[in-house]
């Protein structure tokens, strides 16, 4: 049913994902600011679903908002995504000077991507938590790749500092194991399967 979903973000990147998958969301962007929360590196995974479920609760307690915006709403998800690199946690820099140290940090290392969902019934007043990580390795990209990059606010709103699919298209030495999907901000292969079932549908692709 359409509108039967929403979800607690603008990102573009996310929304697109859900529907590549058959979803079509409505997006609603949480009143709140994660920016000051901590999310430990031995516990990230936990502490990303807290945020997720932090995010979605916030939409489901504005019912007037959510009546305006999405009358039909069933679900809310919501989603949080971190990088872990040498056991420290990077999440959205807070400007390009710092996402620059966090990606001259991560140059010829491995870091551990992790996304955390929240999955909240409505009608049922129930919640779903889940998440997954994968590994990105960034190699030896150039210090001009870095500046381009850079320059063109590829590092805005992203963890880390990157999404994965513009790398490997600016032509980046990147690596990954894992669901890429988990990396870009969502893990649709554990989800997609999820999300069908609690809305009781077949998803049709077009």
């Amino acid at each position: 049913m359409k509108g039967s979903l929403v979800l607690a973000s603008t990102s573009a990147r996310r929304r697109a994902m859900l529907a590549d998958a058959g979803f079509d969301a409505v997006s609603i962007s949480p009143r709140v600011d994660d920016g000051g929360l901590v999310v430990r590196a031995d516990h990230a995974a936990e502490d990303c679903c807290a945020l997720a479920w932090f995010k979605g609760a916030q939409i489901t307690s504005d019912l007037a908002r959510l009546k305006s915006q999405a009358p039909e709403a069933r679900l809310i998800l919501s989603a949080d995504t971190v990088c872990v690199l040498n056991g420290n946690v990077m999440g959205k820099p807070r400007d390009i000077a710092h996402a620059r140290s966090m990606l001259e940090a991560a140059r010829n290392q491995s870091q551990q991507v992790v996304t955390g969902v929240c999955i909240i019934d409505i009608a049922e007043k129930s919640r779903a938590m889940l998440a997954d990580s994968a590994e990105v390795r960034l190699g030896a990209f150039s210090d001009r790749q870095l500046e381009d990059h850079l320059q063109r606010g590829g590092w805005i709103g992203r963890a880390g500092g990157f999404n994965l699919e513009e790398l490997v298209v600016a032509g980046w030495p990147v690596e990954w194991s894992g669901d890429q999907s988990t990396v870009t901000g969502l893990p649709m292969k554990m989800l997609t399967p999820i999300l069908t079932r609690m809305l009781g549908r077949t998803v049709v692709r077009s």
